[in-house]
């Protein structure tokens, strides 16, 4: 399996391959922000939106490839609050259907971890549904669940479910000393 970091000129090459995997997760009922008929043209067009933002370097996504073809992507999400330079958030971790519980999703995390850290970014945040079987998985990569937020997005199938926001610290941003009693 090979992780591929896209950039805004490999992007609208593999538009189509990475429109085909959100069209699979949606049709999976993966929470994903979409409803169940999403089209190809809708698929696409989503990539397309993050351009701009890969370029600018505000994003990045990437994807993993194996023999069959693309097997799932992630992206990070840096944030530009004046506040914020510290966080990022991981969004539309995808694994194909036909990849799943192979080690797609460790493979992406590891790649979106190291590239954090090598942005500063300590703290790393997301929200996935409440009860989904994503829970496990952000849990045993070391992920805090914090807590829950209800009626938050709708699943493909129209039914508006709880989220939780879990995070992880890679490294702590404030190292207070306390002073030792005397």
């Amino acid at each position: 399996m090979k992780i591929i970091l896209l950039n805004a000129t490999t992007l609208p090459v593999w538009r189509h391959e990475l429109a085909a995997l959100l069209i699979d997760a949606v049709a999976s009922n993966a929470p994903v922000g979409y409803q169940q008929r999403l089209s190809r043209e809708e698929a696409e067009s989503y990539f397309h939106s993050l351009r701009s933002d890969i370029a600018k370097g505000e994003r990045s996504l990437w994807m993993a490839r194996d023999a069959q073809g693309l097997a799932g992507c992630v992206q990070l999400e840096l944030c530009q609050k004046p506040d914020g330079k510290n966080r990022a958030e991981i969004q539309k971790l995808l694994v194909h259907s036909r990849a799943q519980r192979q080690g797609v999703a460790q493979k992406l995390m590891q790649a979106l971890e190291h590239s954090a850290l090598e942005h500063q970014r300590g703290l790393l945040f997301l929200t996935t549904q409440s009860g989904s079987v994503s829970e496990t998985f952000w849990c045993a990569q070391g992920y805090r669940r914090l807590g829950e937020i209800p009626d938050f997005a709708s699943s493909p199938d129209g039914y508006f479910h709880p989220s939780v926001i879990y995070y992880k610290q890679l490294f702590a941003v404030n190292q207070i000393a306390r002073p030792l009693a005397s």
